[in-house]
Formats: C-alpha cells, sequence, structure tokens
C-alpha cells in the first residue's frame, strides 16, 4: 500500500516509459550490437528518472528484454541477482578488441544455446538546440548513414520530468526502421530551460512543434515526412500539436486517453486500489476525496468539504495511509515544492474536465493510435470508442485505432491475470513494435533501415 499511497498522493503519477542515462553514462556496454542471425540487441540504461536508471537489453528479435546486474568483468545477468548463486534468465558476457573497446557480445538465454553479436554504428548522434518561444530546448538528433533525404519523428514524453533519454528505446526503434529521430530534454528537464511542473499542454504541443520547425530546416531530412510519436501525456500532446500544424506528417498516439484527465485519474486510481484489496465502497470514497481535491484545486470545492472527505478516509483503515493534511496546508507551492515524478499539483494549472478530443476533431494528417488491452491507467474501450467516432464525425478517415492483447501502458508485456505485474521473464510486446512498423510501411514513413 506504501507504493500504492504514493502514486495516489501524486494524483496523476501515470506510467511513462522508463529512461536511460545517454551517451554521457559511464555504462560502458551501452549501444547497438547485431546478432548474427540478423536481428539487433539493445543494450541501454533504464529507470523512472536518471538517478535511479539501471542498465537494460532488449533483444528485439527474441522480445526479451530485463533489467540487467553485473556479476563479473564483462558480464551482466538479468534478473539482476539476490545472491551470487542466485539463478539467472540471461547472461550477456561481451567481448573487446585489441584496445579494449566492446566489440560485441554473447547473450544466452537459459536453456538456449549462446548467440552472437557484433557492435555497431547503424546511426550518428547529434547533440542539437533548438528555440520554443523565449526557451532553449536540448536534444539529440539521431541520423542513419545515407545521403537520402530521410523521414523523420520527432519523441513526445508523458507526465512528469524526463530527458531525451528517457525514450531511448523508441528512438532506437524508429532509427532502426531508417527514420531520423529527434528526442529532447522536457522543458526544465537536462540542459532545457523553463519549467515542467506548471505548464499547460499547449506549451508542451508548442515545444513539440519547435522540434518539428528545427527537423523541417534540417540537411538531409524529408520536411514532408516529419511526424509525432508521444506515450501517454504525449498521446494527448501529438494530435494538438498537429491540430496547431497541418503540415505534421503523420501522429502515433500510444496510450494517450480519450477522456478527461479527471475521467483517466478516476479509472487508474480505481484499478490500483482494486489490485491493492482495497472493497467497493472505500474505492468510492477515495474516488470522491480526490475528486474533490481536483474541485478544491481549480476553487470549486470549500476546504471544509475537502477536510470532511480526508477525514472519512483517514478512518478507514485501508485508505488510511492516504488521506492528505488539511487543506489549508495543501498549496501549490508545496506540492510543486516535493514534486520529483508525475505531476501531483496538475490540478492546479491544468483543466481537469478539459476536452481530450478538440484536437481531433482539427487533425487531417495520418493517425495511428495504440492501446494495451492491459492498461490499468487509461479506460482504453473508452477512449478508442470516443476517438473513432470523433474522428468519424470530423470526417477524417485516414486512422487506425490498435488494441494490443498482453500489452500495458506502452511497450511491456504485462500478466493477463494481473495486468500490474509485467511477465516474468520481462517481454516486450512485439505486437506493439510490428503495429507501428506495419502502419509506417503502409503510410510510407520509413526510411531504408529495418527493425
Amino acid at each position: 500500500m506504501k507504493k500504492l499511497a504514493f502514486l495516489v498522493l501524486l494524483a496523476v503519477a501515470v506510467m511513462c516509459l522508463a529512461a536511460d542515462a545517454g551517451k554521457n553514462d559511464p555504462f560502458p556496454f551501452q549501444g547497438e550490437f547485431r546478432l548474427k542471425s540478423g536481428g539487433w540487441i539493445t543494450l541501454t540504461r533504464m529507470g523512472v528518472t536518471e538517478a535511479l536508471a539501471k542498465p537494460m537489453f532488449i533483444d528485439w528479435q527474441g522480445g526479451r528484454n530485463g533489467i540487467l546486474a553485473v556479476a563479473g568483468e564483462d558480464r551482466l545477468v538479468s534478473p539482476p541477482p539476490a545472491t551470487p548463486a542466485a539463478p539467472w534468465q540471461a547472461e550477456i558476457v561481451f567481448k573487446r578488441d585489441a584496445v579494449g573497446w566492446v566489440s560485441g557480445l554473447e547473450i544466452t538465454e537459459k536453456g538456449g544455446a549462446p548467440r552472437s553479436a557484433e557492435r555497431l554504428l547503424p546511426w550518428s548522434e547529434l547533440d542539437v538546440n533548438f528555440a520554443s518561444g523565449p526557451l532553449t530546448l536540448a536534444g539529440t538528433l539521431l541520423r542513419p548513414a545515407g545521403e537520402r533525404l530521410l523521414p523523420a519523428v520527432v519523441l513526445v514524453h508523458g507526465s512528469g520530468p524526463g530527458t531525451r533519454h528517457q525514450l531511448s528505446v523508441m528512438a532506437s526503434f524508429f532509427a532502426h526502421l531508417g527514420m531520423a529521430v529527434l528526442s529532447y530534454d522536457k522543458r526544465g528537464c537536462g540542459r532545457s530551460g523553463g519549467n515542467w511542473k506548471q505548464v499547460d499542454l499547449e506549451d508542451l504541443a508548442a515545444d513539440a512543434l519547435a522540434a518539428v520547425r528545427w527537423l523541417r530546416a534540417h540537411p538531409g531530412i524529408d520536411g514532408k515526412r516529419i511526424g509525432l510519436w508521444g506515450i501517454s501525456q504525449g498521446g494527448w500532446i501529438t494530435p494538438m500539436a498537429a491540430a496547431m500544424d497541418p503540415d505534421v506528417a503523420f501522429v502515433i498516439n500510444s496510450s494517450g486517453p480519450g477522456t478527461s484527465l479527471r475521467r483517466q485519474d478516476q479509472y487508474m486510481m480505481a484499478n490500483m486500489l482494486k489490485a491493492s484489496g482495497v472493497g467497493e465502497n472505500d474505492v468510492d470514497l477515495a474516488l470522491r476525496a480526490f475528486g474533490t481535491l481536483y474541485d478544491y484545486g481549480r476553487g470549486k470545492a470549500t476546504a471544509e468539504v475537502l477536510d470532511s472527505l480526508m477525514a472519512q478516509v483517514r478512518q478507514r483503515p485501508l485508505l488510511a495511509e492516504l488521506a492528505l493534511p488539511p487543506a489549508r496546508e495543501i498549496t501549490p507551492a508545496a506540492l510543486y515544492a516535493r514534486q520529483a515524478i508525475g505531476d501531483p499539483a496538475w490540478f492546479y494549472h491544468l483543466d481537469p474536465d478539459r476536452d481530450a478530443l478538440a484536437p481531433y476533431r482539427k487533425l487531417r494528417c495520418p493517425l495511428l493510435v495504440t492501446y494495451g488491452k492491459l492498461d490499468i491507467t487509461v479506460p482504453v474501450e473508452e477512449s478508442a470508442r470516443l476517438i473513432n467516432e470523433t474522428l468519424l464525425a470530423a470526417g477524417h478517415s485516414n486512422f487506425s485505432i490498435a488494441r494490443l492483447p498482453a500489452t500495458g501502458h506502452g511497450y511491456a508485456r504485462m500478466q493477463e491475470g494481473n495486468p500490474p505485474r509485467p511477465v516474468q521473464p520481462g517481454q516486450i510486446s512485439r505486437e506493439f513494435f510490428a503495429t507501428i512498423e506495419k502502419w509506417l510501411r503502409e503510410h510510407g514513413f520509413c526510411g531504408m533501415g529495418r527493425t
């Protein structure tokens, strides 16, 4: 319950993709490795924040991924062992060349034969800066080799903080498809100016469009084939940005809701509480209490009403640790000051009841929406229905909405009987990546690369 309490007190701690610490990180094994069988192994560092980042691998061919731990010189194992003799599911042993550079690896899955891979540099990396209004944002451009004009994609974060490296798995995926990829530090994160804690969605959409404009002016990029991909809150932002700029070539919304922020938050909170064994009556009370908190933050509920509901929450054994302090102590300054991940104070500066469908009424570019059927944070069927109805009513026909089995909020495979938990050993949703690749190829937005 403590983890649940932390998430609920953050109010909208929507699950985001994990973060990697980037090319300046001392992790010496980070990079792309080409298997002799033709697939790729990506080594990166992953975590909700860079301070918590841990080594991780993704086997794009086999679909396996997992957190890694050092188990000897040039040897990593997954999962991290509880003891030195603990069993492992995957082992990676690295090879070095004559000057000590990591030149390859050998990966062994439990019960399988070792597979060898050579370390390659399939794309160049360029650190960039671009302006978004008065701010300067910093990012990295991945550019696959070749002189041809490249299609490109801008990656947009979910809620909370995020550096350019937070979406490195998606950057590798798109770059393997022969696309240029621009990922950037969210405003107020990494080397970007600004403040992510009190920003409106329109400002974040403007940041994404600033990245698009920078790409249009960059040599070697096909200005007519630059699109946007966003996860979670980024799924709100990308259609909004494309509605603001009709020259955006495409939008991919992964796990972004078609409902209001309030509705999504209630759905997520109810699922988290139920998964922790909280009964229906207590769930209803918690939802009423936190719904009143949102109204209090907007000046639509009194401190007395909020305090009364929180007193009832405090009296319920399974909810007691979720109770907030007196309303007089719940201020934007206090919440913003302790805010590290998620958006616990979003209801002070965002409208929780804003219309998520408004951008879709103006959207004209090709659109792909992906949802995981095991997503506990977004009302998937409701969102899919609302977006579908809105687009059809607006006369938009070039769109697809995919509901992916065994997939959660993002690209991880989840347990069907226990959707808050990833499958073990860890796996990516191969359907997630295959769906995006197929759609991009059908619409002519891929380059010459292959995953």
